[in-house]
């Protein structure tokens, strides 16, 4: 999406009150839409009017965002697109519901081709006030469309932003929490509640328009989860307050990177059981039921030995093993499963099993 060129300077139009305001703004915009052209013919169709128009009220400004229309009234393809005007009416919002007037003001945008949405951000706003925008699209015959869905913001001064953003990983999921702000952004104490966004990104400072969480954040922790693991995340937090019907953000916390990591180890292995071979002792267990299984490392403690001696320097992928090392006398062994994350998670051991290998095999005869 786009960022577009302003033409300046913006126009105040005279103060407008009633029902006839769309049709007086219908009139301004067609009269000041660029250089005068020749009479456009009646059959040429006028661009659909913007019903998918948003605005979020973050920060220092107000983002506008809405797709590029690609129809025609009459269902044809549109592709003559000059640009847009943005109508903003103003008004203190301790006066929205008095007889007083409110202020407008038009913004041209040029299109760029190719792009599919527009993202508009106003700056021109003051706290304390109720702003409704309309857009209108403009061809390059300068025939302007239907207005859009009005979209009203009650703006005023936001929160700070939270503090001491802090992540904890976890398999497949990021726990965050962080610190409620005390203050306005201009120093006064915070009255009202405070809510949070949260804001995820695969790359360093390329946040989207939109939080992750469906709804606003009440407490101060939040769980990221069905993410995969080893891969960094970055994340940025802003407090919300609620003015009239509008959510208005902070600017954006710190950004903090975190990385999921696979700490859970595997269950342990059941079904231990051994047996003497010419060559050594054969050993043999039940499979693990978890799909991630690298492997399974065997342990042995022979004789009067005081500690296990693992046996195998890599897992063995099946559930077999034959310890051709073996010392005659007894001998003491135990599994462990191990799961394939970077972390090689290890699971518990298995239960043991002692069993002696034999100085003769069975079957075999002493000379006499």
């Amino acid at each position: 999406m786009g960022s577009a060129h302003i033409h300046k300077p913006a126009v105040k139009i005279r103060r407008i009150i009633g029902s006839k305001l769309l049709l007086i703004l219908l009139a301004l915009l067609t009269a000041r839409c660029g250089l005068k052209a020749p009479p456009v013919p009646y059959p040429l169709a006028k661009p659909v009017a913007i019903t998918n128009i948003t605005a979020t009220a973050r920060g220092r400004s107000i983002m506008l965002l809405w797709k590029i229309p690609d129809k025609n009234t009459d269902g044809s393809v549109l592709k003559n697109i000059k640009g847009f005007n943005m109508v903003r009416a103003g008004i203190p919002i301790s006066q929205a519901n008095t007889d007083e007037k409110e202020v407008y003001k038009q913004w041209r945008y040029e299109y760029q081709p190719g792009e599919q949405f527009m993202n508009i951000k106003d700056t021109d706003i003051e706290y304390g006030f109720r702003y409704t925008y309309l857009v209108f699209t403009v061809t390059k015959n300068d025939i302007v469309s239907d207005p859009s869905v009005p979209v009203v913001v009650f703006w005023d001064k936001p929160y700070m932003p939270p503090s001491d953003i802090r992540a904890q990983s976890g398999s497949h999921f990021i726990e965050l929490s962080w610190d409620q702000p005390g203050t306005y952004i201009d120093g006064t104490k915070i009255k009202g509640t405070v809510y949070y966004n949260i804001y995820r990104s695969l790359k360093m400072g390329n946040f989207p328009l939109f939080p992750i969480n469906p709804a606003l954040i009440s407490g101060t922790t939040y769980i990221d989860g069905d993410l995969k693991d080893n891969v960094p995340y970055f994340y940025e937090v802003t407090s919300v307050s609620k003015i009239g019907n509008t959510a208005v953000e902070s600017v954006p916390s710190s950004e903090i990177m975190a990385m999921p990591v696979d700490l859970v180890s595997p269950a342990r292995p059941y079904g231990l059981a051994g047996a003497p071979l010419k060559n050594g002792i054969a050993l043999s267990w039940e499979p693990n039921t978890e799909s991630d299984i690298l492997g399974y490392y065997i342990y042995r403690r022979s004789g009067k030995d005081k500690f296990f001696k693992q046996l195998n320097a890599q897992p063995v992928s099946g559930t077999t093993y034959v310890d051709t090392s073996a010392p005659r006398g007894p001998n003491t062994y135990y599994v462990t499963a191990v799961d394939n994350s970077e972390e090689h998670n290890e699971s518990a051991p298995s239960e043991y099993y002692e069993i002696v290998y034999p100085v003769r095999m069975p079957g075999q005869l002493r000379r006499r």
